[in-house]
């Protein structure tokens, strides 16, 4: 008699604590395909010029912001000795990086965010691109209010935050390849 109320009391007090709770999951996508790479290999001793970004309908301040982000992740992964930015190409380097923000969403409550870009890395000497890469993710969350038994919507990150992510894993894919031994 006593093992059975014990019983219970726990399964009520495990029925309450899951009632109060809300389940959130994250939801994410991403895509990455590296279309061009070569001749940047053994290339990290050298120097490159991350111009701002290319951002189309979007607000220059996010070209900007881009750029100066990539410089820093790039100097961060040790992707090139030297990155220089600048609103134009310089002669003096190896390499120039151009990128553009294909495109850009906050996705609110209801949908979730997202961020496309390309990056190109060009050699000065040629003109020719020698890396180019396509990135794009998607992220929201969902959750579930156990209590009301109902869907909770809740806010997705940023586009911000979505950016960052993207131009830090190029920056370190870029790193990847740079400090391998030239071929």
């Amino acid at each position: 008699m006593r093992k059975s109320i014990w019983v219970a009391i726990s399964l009520s007090l495990i029925i309450i604590i899951a009632c109060a709770c809300a389940i959130e999951r994250p939801i994410a996508k991403f895509e990455d395909k590296t279309l061009i790479n070569w001749g940047i290999k053994g290339c990290s001793d050298k120097g490159i010029v991350v111009l701002p970004f290319e951002t189309g309908r979007y607000d220059r301040k996010w070209g900007v912001y881009s750029a100066r982000k990539m410089k820093e992740y790039l100097l961060e992964h040790g992707a090139f000795k030297r990155v220089i930015l600048s609103d134009s190409p310089a002669a003096h380097v190896s390499f120039v990086l151009r990128g553009k923000i294909d495109y850009m969403w906050y996705g609110g409550s209801y949908t979730p965010s997202e961020v496309s870009l390309t990056v190109r890395i060009i050699g000065t000497s040629d003109g020719k691109t020698r890396y180019l890469k396509k990135t794009s993710t998607t992220y929201e969350r969902r959750g579930f209010d156990m209590s009301e038994m109902s869907r909770l919507y809740l806010s997705s990150p940023i586009p911000e935050q979505l950016l960052d992510a993207l131009l830090r894993h190029v920056a370190k894919d870029v790193a990847a390849t740079s400090t391998l031994p030239a071929e």
